[in-house]
């Protein structure tokens, strides 16, 4: 491809852009400039130009430039510049955002070694790099050869002799050669050193790690006594270099002393003095682990120093011990935006909410989490950081409590249908469809309801960036999160798009598909690159908020795609349901580099069928069931991997079966009754809920539907619960945790849940509500028996009048036979609708015509029906006044919030 032709301003996922101008610098501009061949650069204008995109973090651009300098026929007579293009090109291939990991990394390698024989060079230069880049495949993949082979590169560099100080790398490969011995150390599987096995190989790699900085420490405070080399002790990598030496070492008297020369160095980056905190904390957590201290590291010298370092920046000094934390939020209709409400209470109650950087959800977590999203940033748009407490947060999720139920009670599955003017306008305008109607009641209905002044109108993506109260102009969460009390999330809606089969991405900022989720090696599809909104064609440079969720949303077959036509060339963009791809929403967290995830999974698992129906659409519907169940597994143990490779500091993964545990069923006329080798299934759950209970909401409907108190109070109270079983204390205890618990209104259905003594018929009625919840059109009749009589006479009211002016109409001719007559008009329908499908092209749209017709002019007053009668009565079926009448608690009972013993993590 020429440079030419190339899209050249793929948004960078790790910046969150405000304005178009202030992401366009100069050095950008000029970039631009030279790849699309309005202009010429000397050589050495364009590496000093790489260079200072590479500061900026624009390494797409600085890749770009440093590709076409490589090209430059100066190169072939000088040999050492050619080392250094090629050295810098491999760097900022390997952290370009816009190329896939799977392939950037070896990409990098095999550019590096254009310019240098990895197997024999010994350029501190080029080792450093090749080690940085094995280091980052490592945390892609998880992969510990990775790491080994970082430090074979990093130890040769360390190893090597210069031949000035001019070729010194003053210490670079060495304290990073350290870092990675203390690493692998703690790699090694701690049960095996605390039995013996192994402790050998961990303590040389950690005996080697200190001698490394001992002579680190003693090689640069001689070098820093020639007049010549003085002014090292001003510049901050130099500085930083010598303060990690001596703090792996555990004098922190003379790391703080060099922190302190480093913090007077001007003109630093923010991202470096993040970057030099997490390498520290990640020290310190290696020094905790190893003298059984993690739990205490709160207080400890290190954390003192750090604190000092940042000028008693709390926030900045635990973000750099936790690292960046994600929130998942599954798909799986209402069912999954209600029980998401009660993981947020919990993690609210924690005070963890404050901490989430990162928001990615999928279908109903989209729906929740758009409208948690906006709550949230209408607290940080009007409160300084310093003001904002846990109880603000706390305010938030009651809002959503409250607030979100009563729109899902609105009905919005039915709402589509019921207005005979959208319906027409489905049926005549191109690309209105149902799924955009439903997005503009999800705005309407419940993001409406976040009183921020921009209730009143559509709520468009592009506009719903957060620039915190207090905060600079060019503010982006990547770079300046890290110092906040109360994080800035990101929000993602995941899609899946028809077109590649590839994961789509809405954000406030960018839409199209993340490279990461691309997999070269088996993929063969073209990926639809991400674009910022303002370099979208104009017709798609904003794009509603509502219609993104409900592009998230749309399940395939129940709603058609969100259609995005001439945004690529020679394409129509259609997008689906993100759960087809990625139901967890994990993947965005795994791309934005989360080192905490919490993962709240209501999705639709599968179930145990007695009698697998072997018809030919159960068939399929099934077999797919079993291949979404697969990937689920396959998400599942992928984190799992991350969290035993060291990839992730703490993972939590909640769902609706958790603890749903069950006996192995035996064949007929097995010898054994029990095997006394296994346990027998309690009647409760971990989390102090019937397992009956339980079982019945994780078969409860994924819809858009209406959801009675009864069943969203459950579904909360079983989130909330798992949520705070699951919970454990992660960055080893370095986030600290409230006590107390919030008396929130859902857990008002607890003891019906738990079976209580005193509370046997509101469990009964509990039951009954939740038996039938399953269904998606008959619950109102199911559980109350007068609504099917009040259907019984409706139903026959209108065949009786339907019958009295059929038989009018046809009293002229009933001597033919009104059976022979309706005989007749059937027929004749029949072939007229035969003659001009064939008659007509496109024969699908034409059908796709006839049923909108259908559904528009007769179902709108069915669904008007049901909305003002039949689900009136179920919801009121559902009051959790009844429950409380048969005898429920009438105030939650207070309970302490931390997790008695060990918790379990998934």
């Amino acid at each position: 491809m020429s440079v030419n032709s190339m899209t050249l301003t793929e948004p960078d996922p790790s910046k969150d852009v405000i304005s178009e101008s202030a992401r366009k610098n100069a050095y950008v501009k000029e970039a631009e400039d030279i790849l699309y061949g309005r202009s010429r650069r000397p050589l050495s204008e364009m590496y000093a130009l790489a260079k200072k995109l590479k500061q900026e973090k624009s390494f797409g651009y600085a890749r770009r430039i440093l590709s076409l300098a490589r090209k430059d026929p100066e190169l072939g007579s000088n040999p050492a510049l050619t080392r250094t293009l090629a050295q810098q090109h491999a760097l900022c291939t390997s952290r370009d955002p816009d190329l896939p990991s799977s392939e950037k990394f070896d990409r990098a390698l095999e550019i590096l070694c254009e310019g240098d024989d990895l197997s024999t060079t010994t350029h501190q230069e080029t080792l450093g790099i090749a080690g940085g880049i094995h280091k980052r495949k490592w945390e892609f993949d998880g992969q510990k050869i990775h790491v080994e082979r970082a430090l074979v590169y990093y130890l040769r560099g360390y190893k090597a002799k210069h031949a000035s100080d001019k070729d010194y790398d003053y210490g670079y490969t060495g304290i990073n050669a350290a870092y990675i011995l203390d690493l692998l150390a703690e790699l090694e599987p701690q049960e095996l050193e605390a039995l013996g096995e192994g402790a050998d190989s961990i303590t040389l790699r950690r005996d080697q790690a200190r001698r490394i900085r001992e002579d680190i420490v003693a090689t640069l405070s001689e070098l820093i006594k020639k007049p010549e080399q003085s002014e090292l002790q001003n510049q901050w990598w130099f500085t930083v270099t010598m303060a990690e030496a001596y703090f792996g070492l555990g004098n922190y008297k003379e790391a703080g002393v060099w922190l302190t020369k480093a913090h007077e160095v001007k003109g630093v980056a923010d991202w470096e003095y993040e970057t030099t905190a997490r390498q520290l904390a990640s020290i310190a957590r290696f020094q905790a682990e190893r003298t059984g201290s993690s739990n205490d590291l709160v207080g400890s010298s290190a954390w003192e120093l750090l604190s000092d370092f940042f000028q008693d920046n709390l926030a900045g000094v635990r973000t750099a011990f936790v690292g960046k934390v994600g929130l998942a939020l599954s798909g799986g209709g209402f069912r999954a935006s209600l029980y998401h409400i009660g993981v947020l209470a919990k993690l609210a109650e924690l005070d963890l909410l404050r901490h989430v950087e990162v928001l990615s959800c999928v279908s109903g977590g989209a729906i929740i989490g758009a409208h948690y999203y906006l709550e949230v940033r209408k607290l940080l748009q009007e409160r300084a950081d310093r003001e904002i407490t846990r109880e603000d947060y706390l305010e938030i999720v009651r809002r959503l409590e409250k607030n979100f139920l009563a729109g899902v009670e609105s009905n919005i599955r039915m709402k589509v249908l019921a207005e005979f003017w959208t319906n027409l306008k489905m049926l005549l305008i191109p690309n209105y469809s149902r799924t955009m109607r439903v997005g503009e009641l999800f705005e309407s209905e419940i993001f409406s309801r976040v009183k921020d002044g921009e209730e009143h109108g559509p709520r468009w993506l592009n506009q719903l960036l957060i620039r915190p109260l207090g905060e600079a102009n060019n503010f982006a969460p990547k770079n300046h999160n890290w110092r906040r009390r109360a994080k800035v999330p990101i929000l993602i809606l995941n899609a899946a798009t028809l077109n590649t089969g590839h994961n789509w991405q809405f954000t406030a900022t960018w839409m199209g598909e993340p490279p990461s989720s691309i997999e070269t090696e088996v993929d063969g599809n073209y990926r639809l690159r991400r674009m910022y909104y303002g370099e979208a064609p104009p017709r798609h440079s904003h794009i509603r908020l509502g219609h993104a969720v409900a592009a998230s949303a749309c399940v395939p077959g129940l709603f058609e795609p969100l259609t995005l036509a001439n945004l690529y060339p020679d394409m129509t963009v259609r997008l689906v349901d993100g759960g087809v791809h990625d139901n967890q929403g994990t993947a965005s967290l795994i791309e934005q580099d989360c080192a905490v995830m919490l993962v709240s999974d209501a999705s639709g698992q599968m179930s145990t069928q007695q009698d697998a129906s072997n018809n030919v659409i159960a068939v399929p519907l099934r077999s797919n069931g079993i291949l979404q169940a697969r990937v689920r597994e396959a998400q599942f143990h992928e984190l799992d991997a991350r969290r035993r490779s060291a990839l992730l500091r703490g993972l939590i993964f909640v769902h609706l079966k958790k603890d749903l545990d069950e006996a192995p069923i035996r064949w007929i006329n097995c010898p054994v009754a029990i095997d006394e080798t296994e346990d027998v299934p309690g009647a409760a759950t971990r989390y102090n809920i019937l397992k009956s209970v339980q079982r019945l909401l994780a078969a409860i409907r994924t819809d858009l539907d209406s959801f009675s108190e009864g069943e969203a109070n459950a579904l909360m109270t079983s989130g909330y619960r798992t949520i705070e079983q699951e919970f454990v204390r992660f960055a080893n205890g370095t986030m600290p945790v409230a006590e107390d618990q919030f008396p929130w209104d859902f857990l008002k259905i607890e003891e019906p849940m738990q079976g209580e003594e005193g509370c046997e018929e509101a469990h009964r009625r509990l039951m009954k509500l939740l038996k039938v919840a399953h269904q998606r059109a008959l619950k109102p009749w199911l559980v109350n028996p007068g609504a099917c009589i009040l259907l019984l006479f409706i139903v026959i009211a209108v065949l009786a009048v339907v019958g009295f002016y059929l038989y009018e109409l046809l009293l002229p001719v009933r001597g033919l036979g009104i059976g022979l007559w309706y005989v007749a008009l059937v027929l004749l329908a029949f072939v007229v609708v035969q003659i001009l499908l064939r008659l007509v092209r496109y024969r699908k749209t034409l059908g796709q015509f006839f049923l909108n017709c259908l559904i528009g002019i007769i179902g709108w007053p069915v669904a008007r029906l049901h909305l003002h009668i039949f689900d009136k009565l179920y919801l009121q079926w559902g009051r959790m006044r009844h429950f409380e009448k048969a005898g429920a608690a009438q105030q939650p009972a207070t309970r302490s919030a931390r997790v008695v013993g060990q918790p379990t993590v998934s």
